[in-house]
């Protein structure tokens, strides 16, 4: 079986982890998969650690990002008898594709993979400003992609719910299912780390909410922060939280801001953390599983989709609510100065033994074996 999976970017992303290592997996157990994006971005070093060379379709990644979506050139030679589509974008190209194949005597199901209902993730798409003006044209456009795509999969319930809330959906519910982005695995039992060191980690996008929470939970915290993240240079919200932290810094506040880690390096970030803080929401949040998957205890937003993986009793202790500044700032400290690290880390590494790469995948080809059967 071909299967063509389609991401935007090739930068550092959740949505393009996932991509990556469904790929990687998929051709494991046998099936042709190649991944296609979009535009040509940095290139994670994830891609050529997996042995992935994905194939662009703008190799200018400033006059691709002006005109996806208004155009895309599918220079596309193989025939896939499956296409993943991640996210709107995406979705687009997979139908252009879908409708070119037709041409061809060829049906070609598609699986649309929403991780952001809504979301148009290409910055600086004349297209996507479009949509942001007009709102009700992209609402139209993500309701024909749902309806078109012969199964839906989101990322979490909340990402179900939110998809539900913004489209009509009783007619289609029963095409679309929840496959949590778990690309984790978790580290073996004897390298969970029980003697912590004395930082706080935050893991993802710098102009992410979280950032400017973190701001101010640091302005009252005295503890040293690790910021592993990423931000496009042009982006003025990346810019904004980058000079946030720096006038901390130069007030004397112990943060260090790591761009772009390894997997490596983020691993032994997540080991050796004394606890992972996200206070912002995320439709599901796959850099907190990552660190749970390394011991590390984590503190995030309670509307982030991975807190529908915790145990309750879990969920109560390790979910807050993203605004209450003062909350985070005093669970810190107690998780701290009681010394719950290493037992909520290795709580929450059990977790990730019933949620990882392994359960995302036979999810993942279950699902494309009953679209095959059902075209």
């Amino acid at each position: 079986m071909k299967v063509l999976s389609i991401i935007h970017a090739t930068q550092p992303g959740g949505v393009q982890r996932v991509g990556a290592v469904e790929t990687t997996m998929l051709n494991k157990f046998g099936y042709e998969t190649l991944l296609v994006s979009i535009l040509k971005t940095h290139e994670w070093g994830i891609f050529k650690e997996l042995g992935i060379k994905p194939i662009y379709l703008f190799n200018s990644e400033a006059f691709g990002r002006l005109i996806s979506g208004l155009f895309f050139k599918i220079n596309i030679n193989t025939k896939p008898d499956i296409i993943i589509a991640h996210n709107n974008p995406c979705a687009q190209v997979a139908f252009k594709l879908k409708r070119k194949l037709e041409k061809e005597s060829k049906n070609t199901p598609v699986i649309f993979y929403l991780h952001d209902s809504l979301v148009y993730p290409i910055a600086g798409s004349l297209f996507g400003e479009i949509l942001r003006i007009f709102p009700q044209i992209f609402k139209k456009l993500e309701y024909k992609h749902l309806k078109e795509s012969e199964i839906v999969l989101v990322n979490s319930e909340v990402s179900l719910n939110r998809v539900m809330r913004n489209h009509c959906l009783k007619n289609l519910s029963e095409k679309i299912s929840i496959l949590y982005p778990t690309t984790n695995m978790p580290i073996p039992k004897d390298r969970v780390v029980r003697d912590k060191e004395e930082y706080i980690l935050i893991v993802g996008r710098m102009d992410h909410e979280a950032s400017y929470n973190i701001y101010k939970i640091m302005k009252i915290l005295d503890y040293p922060l690790i910021v592993a993240g990423y931000g496009h240079p042009y982006n003025p919200k990346f810019k904004k939280v980058l000079k946030l932290f720096k006038i901390l810094m130069k007030k004397g506040k112990d943060i260090k801001i790591i761009f772009s880690p390894s997997d490596t390096q983020l691993i032994e970030l997540y080991r050796t953390a004394s606890l992972f803080i996200y206070p912002g929401h995320e439709n599901f949040n796959m850099s907190a599983i990552e660190a749970m998957s390394a011991g590390c205890p984590i503190l995030v937003a309670d509307t982030s989709g991975v807190c529908e993986i915790l145990p309750q009793k879990l969920r109560e202790e390790l979910c807050m609510n993203k605004n209450n500044i003062k909350l985070w700032v005093e669970r810190i400290q107690e998780i701290i100065r009681s010394d719950k690290s290493y037992e909520l880390g290795k709580k929450c590494w059990k977790v990730t033994h019933r949620y990882n790469l392994n359960t995302h995948i036979d999810k993942l080809i279950r699902i494309l074996r009953e679209v095959i059967l059902d075209v």
